[in-house]
């Protein structure tokens, strides 16, 4: 009786036992643990283009952009622009118009501001020119400032042009736009009115001043790409011993060794290797002494079709004097302006190889259709200092803040343009005339 007792009992206790076990919750389904969100930064990392004008659709590409254009706001110096579509690795953006050629873009997705990872020349910004129209005026903003002097422009195309300047800065050289204005970068070392020349590849030869009076300079070749550590022994053409020489004049060919020198003292050197220059004529400038002429103005069109003008003393008087070569069997020539006693040439341009205009210092603007062979004056008037010639009939000259046209060679002028400052410098080329003021480039299709 007493071992059944004791087996009832200790069934009821693993009974009571069982039953707590089950109530601690062990069968209990545990409460899963919160999902992790991971929020992926928008990073912007490329470009279609790093710079276009106005009006065009640029696509910036990325990664975790949104794909709802109204959650994206796209400004440009605070300038809002058109966002065109838009899905997680792309949004195409219309550039707006702008004051600074080179804005600071900022791209925002919700309420905040975008990661910004693109390497360019522009500090991962997108540079904007403004749209062209034909036959107008239009103004760019000249990131390359200067106060002073522009001496010699040379234009490639609307995107590529070459110009030496001199500022208060002592900031002076050759300097080159790429870009149709955007950037500028030191082309080359010069003083802002000697000699040089870039071809279409941006190579070329320039002249270098060093030292007082200039003595110890030369002529290099520049690499694409531009060179400013010019050393005596590496130039193509060494400074001969005399004050004042200077190079004012130069061309070369493409591939850089048919090329031409002319110094200030009408020296003609040339080379068919572009490394040994040999003198090719004397135009007795300045043999002793400064009293006696000069050249410094020029226009080049290739080896056989070189104007360079200045002054030349005749007879105990001084005269206005191009010395030239306008083909390739006669040589070099001499012209002087026998009805300008006193007076000098301070630009000169050509068309082409028949049809060219020179500017005196009194105000007379001569014209040559045969190359400089003989000289008509064709006008006397306004003040101009500089000008530029599309063709035989249409031209272009400056007046301190003022550009007036010609369609008629020069004979008649009439007002075409008035800027905000004065106008330093102004060439044409493939239709395109560019011309610049102290902050300002101010450009024409044609």
């Amino acid at each position: 009786m007493k071992k059944r007792v004791f087996l009832v009992a200790m069934l009821q206790l693993f009974m009571v036992l069982g039953g707590c076990s089950s109530d601690s919750g062990d069968n209990v389904t545990p409460t899963p643990e919160p999902p992790v969100v991971v929020i992926k930064t928008p990073k912007v990392l490329s470009f279609s283009k790093n710079s276009g004008e106005s009006g065009e659709t640029i696509s910036i590409t990325g990664e975790n952009f949104s794909e709802k254009v109204s959650e994206i706001k796209i400004t440009f110096d605070g300038v809002a622009a058109t966002v065109v579509s838009a899905t997680a690795t792309e949004i195409k953006v219309v550039l707006p118009q702008t004051e600074k050629v080179l804005p600071k873009m900022v791209v925002t997705i919700g309420d905040k501001e975008v990661v910004n990872e693109v390497k360019n020349t522009y500090n991962g910004n997108i540079g904007i020119l403004p749209k062209p129209t034909m036959n107008s005026w239009f103004v760019i903003e000249n990131t390359k400032k200067s106060t002073l002097q522009i001496g010699r422009i040379q234009i490639i195309n609307d995107q590529v042009m070459y110009y030496s300047i001199s500022d208060d800065n002592a900031n002076e050289g050759v300097y080159r736009t790429l870009d149709g204005g955007i950037s500028w970068s030191l082309w080359a070392n010069s003083k802002y009115n000697t000699g040089f020349y870039a071809t279409k590849k941006d190579e070329g030869l320039c002249y270098t001043p060093v030292g007082y009076q200039f003595s110890g300079g030369g002529v290099n070749k520049i690499p694409a790409g531009g060179k400013t550590n010019e050393k005596p022994n590496t130039y193509v053409w060494k400074e001969i011993n005399s004050g004042y020489p200077g190079i004012y004049s130069v061309y070369t060919d493409d591939d850089l060794q048919k090329a031409t020198l002319v110094s200030q003292r009408g020296d003609v050197y040339t080379s068919s290797n572009g490394a040994d220059f040999t003198q090719v004529y004397d135009a007795h400038l300045n043999d002793q002494t400064y009293a006696s002429g000069f050249v410094n103005k020029s226009a080049e069109i290739d080896n056989d079709h070189i104007w360079v003008g200045g002054q030349k003393e005749i007879s105990g008087t001084k005269y206005p004097f191009i010395l030239f070569r306008n083909n390739q069997t006669d040589g070099w020539k001499e012209h002087y302006l026998a009805n300008e006693p006193t007076d000098f040439v301070i630009e000169i341009s050509f068309a082409d190889t028949a049809n060219g205009f020179l500017l005196n210092s009194n105000n007379s603007i001569y014209k040559t259709t045969n190359g400089g062979d003989t000289w008509t004056k064709v006008y006397t008037g306004e003040k101009f200092r500089k000008f530029t010639f599309k063709d035989a009939n249409t031209g272009w000259a400056t007046l301190e803040n003022k550009i007036y046209k010609t369609i008629d060679g020069g004979v008649t002028w009439i007002l075409d343009y008035t800027h905000d400052q004065p106008i330093r410098g102004i060439a044409c080329k493939n239709n395109i005339v560019w011309a610049f003021s102290t902050d300002k480039i101010i450009k024409r299709y044609l």
